[in-house]
């Protein structure tokens, strides 16, 4: 049980770090030139965006329920486990960020899902 928490945490934790980093990165400008003024302006637009921010947040919450989940639970079982980040991804994708998701990539997460359900009828812990 504590394991299914613990994982559930790191997926919505890293989906919402994935939709606000991309969200922030659009607000901030597309990396276009290795020019260090340019890049420089970029960094700075970048370290005061809100959506940046809570996206590390995020990121840092999924970062340490992975290891956490690490210290009980069998890696290969956990980062199997953590494909479920995808079809969340997607849906976020599609909903919030508005992207087109093709047909193909929808298949393609449904053998994820297949996956994720198959690795799941183990127990997971040592």
């Amino acid at each position: 049980m504590r394991t299914w928490l613990a994982l559930s945490v790191l997926v919505l934790a890293d989906c919402a770090g994935s939709l606000l980093l991309t969200q922030g990165m659009k607000q901030v400008g597309e990396v276009s030139t290795l020019q260090p003024r340019a890049l420089l302006r970029l960094a700075r637009r970048a370290i005061f965006n809100p959506k940046l921010g809570l996206g590390v947040l995020c990121m840092t919450v999924a970062f340490f329920m992975f290891i956490s989940l690490l210290s009980w639970a069998d890696l290969s079982f956990v980062l199997p486990a953590t494909a479920l980040t995808e079809p969340i991804n997607m849906l976020g994708t599609q909903y919030i960020l508005k992207e087109k998701v093709t047909p193909v990539r929808w298949v393609s997460i449904a053998f994820i899902c297949v996956g994720v359900f198959l690795i799941s009828l183990s127990n997971g812990t040592r």
